[in-house]
């Protein structure tokens, strides 16, 4: 019996409701666990909550209740959220589960017998956030990142893992398996931490009593981290091991591609395949977090459907980079790709076959060249999107996919069928054209039933299919096939959202829960705790802008000597030896350009990628630090002089003129 697809999400701590971070790892695990299904394979995947450590104990004495209490309260969230959502996991594991807990003393005492784990006296940075005592190296981190105020200074009897011990196998390990931490640049910063050098992991604490008591000795209890990065082996069904592919945060990969491995090699055991780290959701330019009054809770998003979100988030999320949320442009998305698009092709097309065909869609005999053309499209589309689906990457697999959905639109215009059914020679013609907008509706279905499993159905059933499509695999399936029978009635695939009504919905307080400051559980923003605040003192506002004068005028004529075309970032790197000029691959439509563009100081290469935007294509070249740059991109600035890209809609495509 061959080895199950092994996939984990990380656990999630229990000391707050689920919001969109969690939502978005445990969708991108179900979709790439409904991925590998359709690909025939077993799939093992495994999601739970980490409920021990000092801020749940604090959490709980705070309330009143007991820590057990507290952990069961928010795991109930979690078990709610998760069975609306269809999630397909085969366990949610619990850290408080009497398995984990035998499993963490067992490992614990197979290594403190082996000489890996022993007892000393630690006096260091604690940092209170993270749960762990810090480096240097870590402490000035933290501090760079304004956290300062979360290290304190212990002095404490504790048990230390033999980090140090493992240094030279874990670069051995990066050395033979540079896939093993990806994308590559969380590869790179990996590698770097650990090239720095490795000090022994203090791995128990005598301050705290909620946790799993160390064998022998149970004054000491389990470092948080210890215990939580085992429940990939607690719950490990039998002949999984090793994990195919772990997912986690960009903010505890250390933890996993340093401190885990370095465990399982010391209990001598197989190491998982692939780290998957992705990048946070920001709201403006900051990661959601319940401290700062920014989050956005699964609810506010889920009115639109399971299967909105879930395509939001494989469609706008490049895995391993960060990725800011706006809720106009969450409807934007949706109403661009799935109302006016996908939903529209396929009433179009449905409609067409029962009034022209009476819902038999037809076997073409001829196709010209335009028809080859679609045909060969799909052939080709097919096999690019599982392949990317295959790497992880669902954000570009539907980016071509789409792409084809778009240049389907053109066919039908270029066609119009419409008109081929006033005369019966056109038969010919019309039945390739119907058959080509089935066959690409039918492999869509397909493609996108792990992203998007209920209106993936729906498509199907309309199809003419009783299948479920689940269960349908990808390989051997017939591109060109004929039909299975006739088609079903035309159903809707996603009602148009009304972006106006929902914002100002949102606006006031209409919609679910949305975190805007402290104190926002009251809809308006306006909680007692707010208003105490702004009676103290002055609120702090954005600064104003100096606005500029308007430049000289121009005549028409001029202005329109520019042509200003939208483009699309392919490629993105700083240029050496400058802070502030990056380097681009941009696709204006007609061709790929370099363009050289003065926006470092305001954006990272890795958030431009995939992002559109506005070029001067017809600008003089010119040479910016010996790199001939080929055009302009338009942006705002304020007084500072930061750059702000214009950005067009989400469904504007490179080389649309901007007129």
């Amino acid at each position: 019996m061959s080895k199950p697809f092994y996939i984990t999400t990380p656990i999630y701590y229990v000391n707050d409701r689920p919001h969109i971070g969690h939502t978005y790892t445990t969708v991108l695990a179900d979709v790439i666990a409904r991925f590998h299904r359709m690909r025939g394979e077993q799939v093992f995947f495994l999601t739970g909550t980490d409920e021990h450590g000092q801020k749940v104990e604090k959490a709980a004495a705070a309330r009143g209740i007991t820590p057990k209490q507290l952990a069961d309260e928010v795991v109930a969230n979690y078990h709610e959220l998760w069975k609306r959502m269809g999630m397909t996991h085969f366990r949610h594991i619990r850290t408080t589960d009497a398995d984990h807990r035998a499993q963490v003393q067992q490992l614990f005492k197979r290594l403190l017998d082996k000489g890996d784990i022993y007892k000393a006296t630690y006096k260091g940075l604690y940092s209170v956030s993270d749960e762990a005592y810090v480096t240097e190296v870590q402490a000035k981190e933290l501090q760079a990142q304004g956290l300062a105020h979360q290290l304190v200074e212990l002095e404490e009897e504790t048990y230390f893992f033999r980090l140090s011990a493992y240094q030279d196998r874990l670069l051995k390990l990066y050395e033979e398996r540079p896939d093993f931490v990806q994308p590559d640049f969380r590869f790179n910063e990996v590698k770097r931490f650990v090239e720095g050098g490795l000090q022994d992991l203090s791995i128990s604490r005598t301050s705290i009593s909620w946790g799993i008591p160390v064998p022998g000795d149970e004054k000491h209890v389990i470092y948080v981290w210890f215990d939580a990065l085992l429940n990939y082996l607690t719950g490990c069904p039998a002949n999984g091991w090793p994990p195919d592919l772990q997912l986690v945060g960009k903010d505890i990969l250390r933890f996993h591609a340093v401190y885990w491995p370095a465990f399982l090699m010391a209990a001598g055991m197989f190491l998982p395949t692939t780290i998957l780290a992705h990048g946070w959701w920001l709201m403006g330019e900051d990661k959601m977090s319940k401290s700062k009054g920014n989050v956005v809770r699964p609810d506010t998003l889920l009115r639109f459907g399971n299967d909105a979100l879930r395509f939001y988030f494989m469609r706008d999320m490049q895995v391993g980079h960060d990725r800011g949320f706006s809720f106009e442009g969450f409807m934007d998305r949706l109403n661009a790709d799935l109302a006016n698009g996908l939903g529209n092709l396929a009433s179009r097309t449905l409609s067409m076959i029962q009034r022209y065909r009476g819902g038999v869609v037809p076997m073409p005999s001829v196709f010209d060249v335009s028809d080859q053309e679609v045909a060969t499209q799909l052939l080709q589309v097919f096999p690019e999107y599982l392949e990317k689906a295959r790497a992880n990457d669902f954000h570009a697999a539907l980016n071509a996919l789409w792409t084809y959905l778009r240049a389907l639109d053109g066919y039908i215009v270029q066609a119009e069928p419409w008109k081929l059914a006033k005369d019966p020679a056109n038969d010919p013609k019309l039945d390739a054209v119907l058959a080509n907008l089935y066959r690409a509706l039918r492999a869509t279905a397909l493609l996108v039933a792990p992203v998007m499993p209920e209106l993936a159905q729906t498509l199907w059933e309309s199809l003419g299919h009783t299948s479920k499509v689940a269960e349908t695999t990808f390989h051997g399936f017939a591109l060109d096939g004929p039909a299975v029978g006739p088609i079903g009635d035309p159903k809707p695939l996603f009602q148009r959202i009304d972006k106006e009504k929902e914002l100002s919905d949102l606006e006031t307080g209409a919609g679910a829960e949305v975190h805007r400051r402290p104190g926002g559980d009251d809809p308006k923003g306006a909680s007692q705790e707010v208003k105490r605040e702004e009676a103290a003192g002055p609120v702090e506002t954005k600064p104003t802008l100096d606005v500029p004068e308007i430049r000289e005028v121009v005549d028409a004529d001029t202005f329109f000597k520019v042509d200003l075309r939208v483009g699309r970032i392919l490629e993105a790197e700083r240029v050496p030896k400058s802070d502030k000029l990056i380097k681009m691959k941009v696709d204006i439509g007609l061709e790929q350009r370099t363009i050289v563009g003065g926006i470092g100081k305001a954006y990272e290469p890795a958030d431009l990628l995939q992002k559109l935007v506005v070029v001067v294509a017809n600008l003089a070249p010119r040479k910016l630090m010996g790199i001939e740059s080929h055009g302009m991109l338009l942006a705002a600035s304020d007084n500072a002089s930061k750059p702000y890209l214009v950005a067009p809609p989400a469904d504007a495509q490179p080389g649309f003129l901007v007129k």
